[in-house]
């Protein structure tokens, strides 16, 4: 039966038996489901949810006095009151009821003990409902509070139980309106909306960091406050994820369509699948849609749950853009229709006209909206932080991921933020093409086009480049950039093959072309063969400048550059060594040029640069004593640049950048506490340079890595809790990096290495599920690379290590205290397979790129581990 014949049927078998007495309808679906059990539980689930429902549609879900969204008002009488006023919770004095729902009551209430005045509301659970179904849920929503404390969220103050043995729990008292009522009262901007928006996605965002899913994000449960401040409410139906307390854990699929707002609801809760943070993600875009619109998304025509059902998870919306200029009516009591919401209205509560409005929305907000709103879970922003990126995105005027990733579309985005300008260069460009071609038939003016388009290759080059190239998503640009001049300088070389300038352009080109195909410590697009190719010309280039002006300092210390360069790509290649002989070279020259000047500041920073340099391949060679000792020498050549010149930034980064290297040599070393400390510096200098650049990609991830290091060495120090803290900050920083330039090989392999470190850290807290989802999630991003460029050293040799490291979960989880018997073969089985598959792979590689690619030690450790597995499973 097709999914559409079946919800024909149910539908069929709902209409029929709804208005039936119970015994007749248990009757009448015995006899018409013919024993299909799925569509037999479908219907009564829908019967049930049908019945808890009531009028659903036409009774509002919130409180006129702001309190939870299964709270509603209803007056009591004065008798009522009377006794209302004279009880006690605790040291809570009731004041009044402020509203009621399905499971329990809420009160106004004061504190009544003389320690202090203050307002609560409390949330009690009614008699007759204390089931162990809702006690078990009024738990639950107690406990999620009180793992909750976040700006924007509501917090629980106390709990307790009655003289009754009901329990009950205090929380803030939250004066405010439904967020919607809200915006359209202060006639709030579409820009203004967003920015309130995203106060919700932080919130919901942190709940998610805390594995709690909500479940039931609609304006009634979103209050903001006379101050404008937010207030995510009612966590009734919250779902909370963390695997160390199942207890806790109350699973709600069974009456999922009771237990939620279907207007609100994803398809994946209405349908009553599993529930994951990709819900709430789905119900802040409809928040966002009728935020933006004035409209819900979906427009329903009847009260059947069936229809709401069949609605969400088969009909598109329409866009945001269109929807505005839509026209609601509804049914006077004397029959007329009147008109709701018109586009008139909904623009003047938006301080907008209908057009003007219309083209707000068009474009980017359109999909974000639509985007966080997919039907399929897994095609719907990863995150709320990740919808909340893209909306700060569209507000700076940068590209956002929801739309198609054209150059057409980036540099749209591009002249829109930079209007003056890109018209200015326009202009300049213009010019230059009209004399070009004025003036091609004129021999006379040949040098003057030669001269044009060299200028504009080397404005390419050093002006537009050097602009965009700390600006989230701007690989694919620089690069294009760079190869388009390189391709003019290329062409002029032939006619100029003794011009020494151009030659010195031609490879400060070959560099950049260099650095945006694979330099590690750049934004690049993962080829690390292409840039050794284009770094070696370079250096010929540099060599032969150099030979035939010993004495041209400018020269030598692009010449030791380009050793450095190659260094860098033959030490991630595996050749430590080799990496090591380039670094000296390049320290040979910057020595010799500092000893006849020093007093140059450039010079000063070059031999730093150097020991820098030095200390990786030291490192990487096992000399860890040797590269303390070089990384010690530059630190305070950095420290004493930054503080010579203190507007700089980067110096000021590259002194963060010493500390993190010392940092972690002393935790290599285990000085552990000193490690910490280091670090400690390296983040407040990296938090505060973000700060003072916040759209700065290279800022952010300079500040990624400090927090992932720094959450390390705590997890090496034992301190597994922060250190997850500290790997999940990390991840909220590279996963935004990735979303805004997918293309970028660096964020991408940041990201993968934030995986697997919170795998590693998360194993070490006995976390064995958590942690090989981690590593494989790290693994999926390796392997995605290697597809994209199989000579990736690096790459082919983290993934090696990838697979040994979740067979060091398995081995750890194995060997732990409580773990049941029974299941330790099945885990050392894990782990032996997994510690094989890395050998495998590692031994692939060592073939086809030579055994300097591989660490013999890991290699080693890893066999060792393979026995030891094999040695256990053996003995039982």
């Amino acid at each position: 039966m097709t999914d559409s014949n079946r919800w024909q049927r149910i539908e069929q078998l709902f209409q029929a038996s709804v208005d039936l007495d119970p015994a007749a309808r248990a009757a009448y679906l015995d006899e018409a489901s013919a024993g299909d059990r799925a569509i037999r539980a479908e219907v009564e689930a829908l019967l049930a949810a049908d019945l808890d429902s009531g009028e659903f549609i036409e009774t509002p879900a919130y409180s006129e006095t702001g309190w939870f969204g299964d709270a509603v008002t209803v007056p009591l009488s004065e008798e009522e009151q009377e006794k209302l006023s004279q009880r006690r919770l605790g040291p809570y004095k009731v004041i009044r009821e402020i509203g009621f729902g399905g499971m329990g009551a809420v009160y106004l209430a004061a504190r009544d003990d003389d320690e202090f005045e203050k307002q609560v509301a409390i949330k009690i659970v009614k008699r007759g409902m204390d089931s162990d179904f809702i006690l078990r849920r009024f738990r639950n929503e107690r406990q999620i509070l009180a793992s909750l404390d976040h700006p924007n969220i509501a917090r629980l103050l106390d709990g307790g139980r009655t003289e009754d043995d009901l329990p009950y729990f205090v929380m803030e008292y939250i004066e405010g309106e439904p967020i919607t009522r809200y915006c359209d009262a202060q006639k709030l901007s579409t820009i203004d909306r967003l920015n309130l928006f995203l106060k919700v996605c932080s919130a919901i965002h942190y709940a998610h960091q805390n594995l709690v899913i909500h479940r039931d994000i609609k304006p009634a449960n979103i209050l903001v406050t006379a101050g404008g401040a937010p207030k995510l409410l009612d966590f009734g139906i919250a779902k909370l994820l963390n695997p160390d307390t199942p207890s806790q854990t109350v699973d709600l699929t069974g009456v999922s369509m009771r237990l939620m707002t279907p207007e609100y609801a994803s398809p994946e809760q209405v349908r009553g699948e599993l529930i994951t943070t990709a819900s709430d993600v789905y119900s802040l875009g409809v928040l966002l849609y009728e935020l933006v619109t004035g409209h819900r998304p979906y427009r329903i025509t009847g009260r059947s749950q069936l229809d709401l059902v069949r609605i969400v998870c088969e009909e598109e919306p329409d866009k945001p853009s269109t929807a505005v200029a839509r026209n609601e009516t509804v049914s006077a009591k004397d029959g007329e229709t009147r008109v709701e919401l018109s586009a008139e209205s909904v623009s003047r509560n938006r301080d907008s006209q209908p057009d003007k409005l219309r083209r707000r929305l068009k474009g980017d907000i359109d999909n974000i909206v639509l985007m966080a709103m997919r039907k399929e879970p897994q095609r719907r922003y990863t995150s709320a932080d990740q919808l909340a990126s893209d909306i700060k995105r569209h507000l700076d005027g940068l590209p956002v991921i929801a739309r198609k990733d054209t150059l057409g579309y980036r540099s749209t985005k591009f002249i829109k933020r930079n209007r003056v300008g890109v018209a200015a260069a326009l202009l300049i460009i213009a010019t230059l093409i009209a004399g070009v071609v004025s003036t091609l038939t004129q021999r006379a003016k040949a040098e003057h086009r030669f001269n044009d388009v060299r200028k504009l290759a080397n404005s390419f080059m050093f002006e537009v480049h050097d602009a965009i190239e700390d600006l989230p998503g701007s690989t694919a640009a620089r690069e294009l950039l760079v190869k388009r001049a390189l391709e003019y300088l290329d062409s002029l070389s032939v006619e100029a093959s003794g011009d020494a300038s151009l030659q010195r352009e031609l490879a400060t080109s070959y560099q950049k072309v260099g650095d945006v195909q694979g330099r590690p410590a750049n934004a690049n697009l993962g080829n690390p063969e292409g840039a050794m190719e284009s770094y070696k010309k370079a250096l010929a280039i540099r060599e032969a400048l150099v030979a035939s002006d010993p004495r041209n300092t400018q020269d030598r210390r692009q010449l030791a550059i380009s050793h450095s360069r190659i260094g860098e790509i033959l030490e991630i290649n595996g050749d430590h060594q080799g990496a090591m002989n380039e670094y000296q070279k390049a320290l040979a020259i910057r020595e010799e040029l500092y000893a006849a000047d020093p007093n140059d500041p450039a010079l000063q920073r070059d031999v730093a640069v150097s020991y820098f340099e030095i200390g990786e391949a030291l490192t990487a060679l096992g000399d860890i004593t040797g590269a303390l000792a070089s990384r010690q020498k530059m630190l305070p050549i950095f420290q004493s640049l930054a503080d010579k010149d203190p507007s700089n930034a980067n110096n000021r980064r590259t002194v963060a950048l010493s500390y993190k290297k010392v940092g972690a040599t002393l935790a290599r070393l285990e000085r552990l506490d000193e490690a910490l400390a280091s670090y400690a510096k390296a983040l407040e200098m990296d938090e505060a340079a973000l700060s003072a650049d916040p759209t700065n990609a290279s800022r952010r991830i300079d500040l990624s890595f400090s927090v992932s290091d720094y959450g390390y060495v705590l997890a090496r120090a034992g301190k597994t809790a922060p250190a997850l803290e500290n790997y999940r900050r990390a991840l909220q920083i590279r996963e935004e990096l990735v979303a805004a330039d997918p293309k970028d090989e660096r964020a991408r392999s940041s990201l993968a290495t934030t995986y697997a470190k919170l795998g590693w850290v998360l194993s070490l807290m006995g976390n064995l599920t958590s942690s090989v989802d981690h590593f494989r999630k790290a693994i999926a991003i390796r392997e995605a690379m290697i597809a994209a460029y199989p000579g990736n050293v690096p790459n082919r040799a983290d993934l090696g290590g990838l697979y040994g490291e979740i067979g060091d979960s398995f081995a750890r989880a194995a060997d732990a205290p409580g773990t049941p018997a029974r299941e330790r073969p099945e885990r050392l089985r894990e782990a032996r397979s997994w510690y094989q598959r890395s050998l495998d792979s590692l031994g692939d590689l060592a073939r086809d790129k030579g055994e300097q690619a591989v660490s013999a030690s890991f290699v080693e450790d890893i066999r060792a581990k393979l026995v030891r597995c094999e040695e256990t499973l053996k003995k039982k």
